[in-house]
């Protein structure tokens, strides 16, 4: 048997082994052996409590902590639910008629304590079995929702008007990525209009939901190999109550006329690389996607969209204005507002059962899209599978209660897509927009009152694959269809698409717009455990959720609207800074035009600093002491961290050659200057570089490195849409300005951090070490801040891939006795330079890199 605790951060009482500097009885706690007992004494104060803002309980989980990761896939996790005072009943919200504590987590047997046990128990032939098979190991993965799969979760059951708390948490590792989606209902969370909740492991979250439509519905992850998985849940809606809301009080019926048909999609129409200048064919990033030969497809494939047509005879196809034209292969834009209704008749002209599931509008269980079976139904409604060449008249409503919250945008961005089977539907191209509006947000037009410009964007990476036209691909486009082999690495990633609405690799047409215009971005993500996505818009910030940002985070099935006010002229970027997708083609370029001769920067930036900042190569030791380490895995046959820093003669180890930015105290870069007291925790990260909105910051860069190499930084005001490249050995000045749109907004603390890097090779400059940190405040809080002595903190969550920084070469020469050993052992030294499988691709400069800490 093994050692097990309960952890949560109390002294005496932390249950978390780690060395702390304790000993002796305030030890007992970190360790609770086999029949033995210790009593937990946590004390809740104030300010572990709901916050201002939140609701009155908030959800928070205890587990075991001896060894994380094993202790919780073996199964010690539970809930921990902490309240205001006074607003708890015989141990539940007073205020919530029913309440619920969910955890998605991709349980991975494999880590057990009991897998053994568990062979020898559950195998038939427990000798047979391989602990390294990667079949067998897949098999251990259980997708569950508080430990069940496909459905068999009990007693999910309310009444309709009632007040329902849903506590949601996730545990795990990298997989464990969910969007959880409550079927036919929405839910506030902090103050906004959701249907979907997004988690990552330890992320807890709670949403209030009052259910209008009665019946069984669907509680699932949305991230495929999820849905796959088994990760799904039933609830009930019971109509308990003598009133019940009528759902069909709308006075005006929005009509659309939509089909699905079938076309060959081209996600590169130019045949060119608009980022590199070279085809697409010959480019050594997208080759390995639109490369056509024996045993590839290429870059066009059959699929089928939604199309809008002007009537019910659906004989005329609706044409799309100039202003759709960036929609690509999304289906035509929905819009309602609240109080309307939406009649969509779906005409399937395509060769497979297909439908239309909406999120975010109000609907009967006859008029949902997703095919699942209940246990208390004995048929399907026709609305879930609509057979090739069929029709059927979907119907849904906007009542008050799904539309926008008040600290909501006037305009929620939603979805819809197929769910008959919604892996393959979404990835063979079923998908479009859907908008709900507030009452008279909308122009008889349909267009929003208060913005000049809106644009639909899709991120995801449209798995080929799993298409229900690979079949007909490989027999059209591949030159020797015979030679096809399905299940080959190589041949499954030439048919993974990073795409926005379809297109790669600045293909996308109609990203244009005025400076100075309000534009409205509607964001949607969709897919598998991949699609974890940063979408980057350089040179302008905007707003969402009340926050300033220039990086917008997406999953699958998750959605956002971001309001711009562009004030940077020029061609600018926009794409998905997660590293394989911005290799992979997920980047397009939109243009802010000059567009009126008055529309000038009123900003005045009377305040100046300067700084001096070198790039600089140094030896960098991620551990230069593993005593901690060693102390802290006591318990494990051996350190975890081995596997990255072990040197011996076939790994690296710990040191690597990298290059990272460095202060100076004037031009001449003669003398670095010493980091103050407060700043030594920023170590491999450039100096924190403090601001005001208002400010003008000149860096003065020389690059002192053997690579070229530059310095921009996210959220500023440049005036230039080119950063320029400082060769080495060379000096050149970088101006950024901080008008108001760098600085915070309601929803964000009085400073907000920012990252700065360089951008010659993004992706390796990065990895190379080339970060730092710039924090920008409101401009009267700045001279406070140092009179209240405040502590600050820069913090970096990056996974450093060394084999993918440009400097890799020269580490192997220096730090290897030869490195000429790396060709039978690259497999091995390779593995050693990487960590978690997913989060090695993530490189989201301004989510993952940056956390600003505040503590007074």
């Amino acid at each position: 048997m093994k050692c097990v605790l309960l952890m949560l951060a109390v002294w005496h009482s932390s249950g978390a082994f780690y060395p702390d500097n304790t000993k002796d009885f305030e030890k007992r706690d970190d360790a609770v052996k086999p029949g033995s007992q210790y009593t937990y004494i946590w004390d809740v104060t104030e300010d572990q409590g709901p916050a201002e803002g939140d609701t009155d309980c908030i959800t928070r989980v205890y587990h075991s902590h001896i060894d994380a990761p094993r202790d919780v896939a073996s199964g010690l996790v539970g809930p921990l639910i902490i309240c205001r005072k006074g607003t708890m009943n015989e141990g539940s919200d007073k205020h919530i008629d029913a309440e619920f504590i969910l955890m998605f987590s991709v349980i991975d047997e494999n880590l057990s304590w009991y897998l053994e046990d568990n062979i020898k128990t559950y195998c038939s032939e427990p000798s047979k079995v391989r602990k390294d098979d990667e079949d067998f190991q897949e098999s251990n993965k259980m997708h569950s929702i508080n430990g069940y799969v496909y459905g068999y979760l009990p007693d999910l059951t309310m009444c309709v008007e009632d007040k329902v708390k849903w506590h949601l948490f996730g545990m795990g590792n990298e997989a464990d990525i969910h969007a959880a989606y409550f079927h036919g209902q929405t839910l506030i969370e902090r103050h906004h209009r959701v249907d979907t909740i997004n988690l990552f492991p330890a992320t807890f979250i709670d949403a209030v939901m009052i259910p209008r439509s009665p019946g069984e519905w669907l509680l699932s992850c949305q991230v495929n190999d999820h849905i796959e998985g088994g990760m799904q849940a039933l609830f009930t809606v019971k109509d308990c109550r003598k009133y019940t809301t009528d759902q069909n009080e709308s006075a005006k019926i929005r009509q659309y006329f939509i089909a699905a048909e079938e076309i060959i999609w081209n996600y590169g129409p130019s045949a060119m690389n608009h980022f590199t200048g070279q085809e697409l064919i010959t480019d050594s990033e997208s080759q390995i996607f639109f490369e056509q030969s024996e045993t590839r497809i290429g870059g066009s494939y059959k699929k089928a969209i939604y199309k809008e047509y002007t009537d019910g005879t659906f004989m005329e196809q609706k044409k799309r204005i100039p202003e759709e034209v960036h929609l690509g292969l999304l289906g035509p834009i929905i819009k309602a507002e609240v109080g309307e209704s939406i009649r969509v008749t779906f005409r399937n002209n395509a060769s497979r059962p297909f439908s239309i599931q909406p999120h975010g509008v109000s609907y009967r269980k006859n008029n949902e899209g997703a095919l699942y079976r209940a246990a208390s139904r004995d048929s399907e409604s026709r609305a879930s599978h609509v057979s090739p060449g069929t029709t059927y008249t979907y119907e849904w409503n906007i009542p008050e209660d799904v539309g926008p919250t008040d600290q909501d945008p006037d305009c929620l961005t939603w979805l819809y897509y197929s769910a008959v089977d919604a892996v393959k539907d979404t990835n063979s191209g079923l998908v479009g927009p859907l908008l709900v509006c507030r009452k008279g947000a909308l122009l008889p037009s349909g267009k929003q009152k208060n913005v000049n410009r809106e644009f639909f964007l899709l991120a995801t990476v449209f798995d080929e694959n799993l298409s229900w036209y690979l079949d007909d691909n490989i027999l059209m486009f591949t030159l020797n269809p015979s030679k096809i082999d399905k299940d080959d690495e190589h041949f499954q990633e030439s048919n993974k698409m990073h795409s926005i609405n379809g297109y790669m690799y600045g293909n996308q047409p109609g990203l244009e717009m005025c400076k100075g215009n309000v534009v409205s971005w509607h964001l949607m993500g969709l897919g598998s455990e991949v699609d974890v996505h940063g979408i980057y818009f350089s040179e302008n910030t905007f707003v969402t959720k009340g926050t300033r940002r220039d990086t917008a985070n997406l999953f699958p099935h998750t959605f956002l609207t971001a309001i711009m006010k562009p004030d940077s002229k020029g061609v600018f970027e926009v794409s998905c800074l997660t590293t394989d997708h911005y290799t992979g083609g997920m980047k397009q370029k939109y243009e802010v035009k000059q567009c009126h001769w008055w529309n000038v920067d009123p900003s005045l930036y009377l305040h100046g600093k300067t700084y001096y900042i070198a790039a600089v190569e140094v030896e960098w030791d991620y551990s230069p002491n593993r005593t901690w380490e060693f102390e802290r895995h006591q318990y494990h046959q051996e350190s975890p961290g081995n596997t990255f820093l072990n040197k011996e003669d076939k790994f690296i180890g710990s040191k690597y050659k990298k290059v990272v930015y460095r202060e100076y105290t004037d031009q001449t870069f003669s003398t670095p200057k010493n980091r103050a007291e407060g700043e030594h925790h920023l170590e491999i990260q450039g100096p924190l570089l403090m601001s005001n909105t208002g400010d003008r910051i000149t860096i003065v860069f020389k690059n002192l490195a053997s690579r070229p190499y530059s310095i921009h930084a996210h959220g500023v005001k440049t005036d230039s849409s080119v950063v320029a490249v400082t060769n080495p050995g060379e000096t050149k000045m970088y101006i950024w300005k901080i008008p108001a749109r760098s600085g915070s907004e309601r929803g964000d603390p009085q400073c907000i951090a920012w990252a700065y890097h360089s951008t010659v090779d993004i992706i390796k400059d990065t990895y190379s070490g080339l970060i730092g940190t710039l924090v920008v405040c409101d401009r009267h809080y700045l001279p406070s801040f140092h009179t209240k002595k405040k502590v600050q903190f820069a913090l970096l969550f990056m996974i450093f891939d060394e084999k993918s920084h440009g400097t890799w070469m020269k580490t192997l020469k220096l730090i290897l006795p030869t490195h000429t050993m790396l060709t039978k052992r690259m497999r091995n030294s390779l593995k050693a330079t990487k960590c978690m499988p997913l989060m090695e691709k993530c490189l989201e400069i301004y989510t993952v890199l940056q956390c600003m800490l505040e503590i007074k």
